[in-house]
Formats: structure tokens, sequence, C-alpha cells
């Protein structure tokens, strides 16, 4: 988290900019950070999103995403919703002009609510939407299938014995 646009929120001397929006109090505890397009671009190790996650961001909204680093994103639990420039464009006026005002998010609707209460439907895929709603990654899908690998691994042994077998750490 600290590592989190460093350079933007911090001058050479390491004291925080003041005009950085991030830094005013009004924005401090953001959860959600309407951004700009290609956000994340060049951004392609997963340190990138767990940066936003270590920061306190739960989710992003912007026109546009680095494709790798919102992959990144969403595998780790944020959200990463695109809306067209002139939505994105108009959220940052409601925000200019209501620091510290609610953005929300209805994941299983996909709607994004604007402090005004408009409305924006947002894209996602139905398989990304489920493990975000269940707070589960591909290793907790990889895991709901223990018993079912297990199983599989010992008719396989028992069919082939020659084959090396994984060994287990637990």
């Amino acid at each position: 988290g600290e590592a989190f646009l460093y350079d933007l929120r911090f001058d050479e001397n390491a004291r925080p900019r003041a005009d950085f929006v991030l830094n005013q109090p009004a924005y401090r505890s953001a959860e959600i950070l309407v951004t700009d397009s290609d956000f994340g671009c060049g951004s392609s190790r997963e340190g990138a999103a767990f940066a936003v996650m270590d920061f306190g961001l739960r989710a992003l909204v912007g026109p546009s995403f680095g494709e790798i680093f919102q992959v990144n994103c969403i595998q780790n639990g944020i959200l990463a919703i695109t809306l067209p420039e002139p939505a994105i464009h108009d959220l940052w006026r409601q925000l200019r002009q209501q620091p510290g005002a609610a953005i929300t998010i209805d994941l299983p609707g996909q709607i994004l609510t604007a402090p005004d209460g408009s409305t924006h439907a947002f894209d996602i895929s139905p398989l990304r939407k489920d493990r975000l709603v269940r707070g589960i990654d591909d290793i907790d899908v990889t895991l709901g299938y223990r018993d079912r690998i297990e199983s599989f691994e010992i008719k396989r042994r028992a069919a082939i014995p020659w084959l090396p077998t994984a060994r287990r750490e637990q």
C-alpha cells in the first residue's frame, strides 16, 4: 500500500503532496478510485494489484485498464469496472463538487450508483462475478475439487504404479 502511486502521492523528500487527491482528507479513506484511461498499463506484475489492495481500495472504476492489471485485480478480489469516458468525467465532476460523496456498487446487480443517484450498468464475466461475490479465487475453486482430485490420483497410482507421485507437504 505504501508503494501505491508513490511518486504521485509524495514529493522527492517523501512528503505527501497536498494537491494529490488521495492525500486530501475527504478522499484518504476512499475504497473506490475513479481512474483515467489505461490505468494499470505496464503493471503486469501481481504486486501492482497487491498495492491497490493494501492501500485499502476495493474497486477501481475507469474507461479502460491494462488488461493483465485488470485480471490481476479481479483475481485478488478488487473489482475493476469499465464505464464510458463521459460517465467517468461526470463521476469526477460530482466528486469534486461533493468531496467525500459516496459511490456505491451493487456487484450482483451490476450497477454503480453515482453520488447524484444516477446509475450505470457495467459488464463483468459471470465467472469472475461469482468468485468476487463468494470471496474465492482460483485456488479456492481448485480446492473445492480436492476429494475428486485425490480419488483420481489414487486410481491413477493403482493403474500406473511406475509413474512418480507428487509429494504432498502438509
